[in-house]
C-alpha cells in the first residue's frame, strides 16, 4: 500500500516507467519545508507534472517523451505507475554529479542550474525501482498536486499490487551497481 506521491517532470516519469533510467535528482520545491528536499517516503505513486519541464534541459534522446499539453482539468488524476526508492545520496559539487550524467534524462545545463540554485543546499540523487500499473490508476485530484513541491501525502492507502516492474531484478541491480560505482566517494543516506 502506498500513501505518498512524488511529483516529477513528465518526461522523467515516462523514462522511469520505460526502464530508460532509474535516477532522479531533487533539490526541493519552494513549497517544501524550508524549501529543502527531504525523503518523505520510500514507496511512492509517480505523478508526472509539466511544472518547470523544459525541452532544452532534457537530453535529445528523452525529448520525444515530453508532452507539453495542458493537464486534464477533470477531478481525477491518472497514475501510470509507482516506485520504490531503493537508494538516496547527497551530492554537493559538480564533480560528484558529472559521473552520473550518462544515467540521467537531463543534460549538463540542467545539472548546472540545479547546482547553482540555492548552492548551500545539497542535491539529492534517488535510485528508483519503477513499476507500471496493468491498468492506469485514477484517483481524485488532491489540492497538493499543484504548486512547486516534491511530495504529496494523499491521506489514503492505495494498492499497487497489479503492476509490473519496468526492469527485471537483474537489470535493475546492474544499473544500481553502475550508478553507485560511478560515485564511489559519495555515501548513501538510504542504502
Amino acid at each position: 500500500m502506498v500513501s505518498w506521491v512524488l511529483k516529477e517532470w513528465q518526461a522523467a516519469i515516462a523514462a522511469l516507467l520505460r526502464g530508460d533510467t532509474i535516477l532522479l535528482l531533487r533539490k526541493g520545491g519552494i513549497r517544501e519545508a524550508k524549501g529543502q528536499f527531504a525523503l518523505a517516503a520510500r514507496e511512492v505513486l509517480l505523478l508526472p507534472t509539466l511544472e518547470h519541464q523544459k525541452l532544452d534541459l532534457l537530453k535529445d534522446d528523452f525529448r520525444s517523451l515530453a508532452h507539453l499539453e495542458l493537464p486534464d482539468p477533470s477531478d481525477q488524476v491518472r497514475f501510470e505507475g509507482w516506485a520504490t526508492i531503493t537508494h538516496a545520496f547527497l551530492l554537493q559539487a559538480e564533480a560528484e554529479v558529472a559521473p552520473l550524467l550518462p544515467y540521467l534524462v537531463w543534460n549538463e545545463q540542467f545539472v548546472a542550474e540545479r547546482l547553482s540554485w540555492q548552492p548551500d543546499r545539497p542535491l539529492y540523487a534517488l535510485l528508483l525501482r519503477a513499476y507500471r500499473f496493468e491498468s492506469p490508476l485514477l484517483l481524485p485530484r488532491h489540492k497538493g498536486y499543484s504548486g512547486c513541491r516534491s511530495w504529496v501525502e494523499i491521506g489514503e492507502d492505495v494498492s499497487v499490487e497489479r503492476s509490473l516492474p519496468a526492469l527485471t531484478d537483474g537489470a535493475y541491480t546492474r544499473q544500481v551497481n553502475a550508478v553507485l560505482a560511478s560515485v564511489p566517494s559519495v555515501a548513501a543516506i538510504v542504502p
